[in-house]
């Protein structure tokens, strides 16, 4: 039986795949304006690292594009996080314990569209990552969520300060298996019981008989 908190893993996972846009710049535009063009750019490759550092389970490199005294994680088991140190004991845990029977995960964040900056040091952004799971025993489920995000400028760097996930938990395949897999443990150890009860039935009657 395989029980996982999907998560979310993958924190960090979802970050702004669009270009920087104004507030004052008209919704039906989906190109940066040249204000936030190098802001672009930072967020681009803040977005590269932290979907790298996930995948990889490489959580150093991210240390320098997280917010260090203002950061939360809010997974889609509803934990919260408020340090890197604490989500990477969570996210190991997944892989570490042999009932989860997980082997990667693998994110893929996409933006809805472009980062709206509500201030010259604070963005939002939010999307999609349809975030692959490899179980040991071979199988491969997807599992859709949705994310939203907080970036704040500290130091003249983009950082990430609040990130959000969420999953749709009545369609979803990972819990599908979840249940599917908890029903075959709850068979096998009926029959695993029955076979022990009858094999200590068949010893106790066979020592019986010997006594007689």
């Amino acid at each position: 039986m395989r029980h996982i908190l999907p998560v979310a893993v993958s924190l960090f996972m979802s970050l702004t795949a669009g270009s920087a846009q104004a507030l004052e710049t008209p919704k039906t535009t989906t190109q940066p304006d040249q204000a936030h063009a190098q802001d672009h750019v930072e967020l681009t490759k803040l977005r590269e690292v932290t979907e790298k550092a996930i995948n990889t389970r490489d959580f150093d490199t991210l240390k320098p594009f997280l917010s260090q005294n203002n950061l939360t994680v809010i997974t889609v088991d509803g934990q919260k996080f408020a340090s890197l140190d604490a989500f990477r004991d969570y996210w190991t845990k997944l892989f570490e314990n042999k009932t989860f029977g997980i082997d990667k995960i693998e994110v893929k964040p996409v933006a809805d569209g472009p980062t709206e900056f509500l201030s010259d040091t604070v963005g939002i952004c939010h999307g999609t990552s349809n975030d692959s799971y490899y179980f040991k025993s071979g199988e491969v489920k997807v599992m859709p969520e949705r994310w939203s995000a907080v970036v704040i400028k500290d130091d003249g760097k983009w950082k990430v300060s609040r990130i959000i996930f969420s999953a749709n938990i009545l369609d979803n395949p990972v819990v599908t298996t979840i249940k599917d897999d908890i029903q075959k443990f709850v068979i096998l150890a009926v029959l695993a019981g029955a076979v022990v009860g009858i094999a200590i039935g068949a010893l106790g009657m066979s020592m019986m008989r010997k006594k007689a």
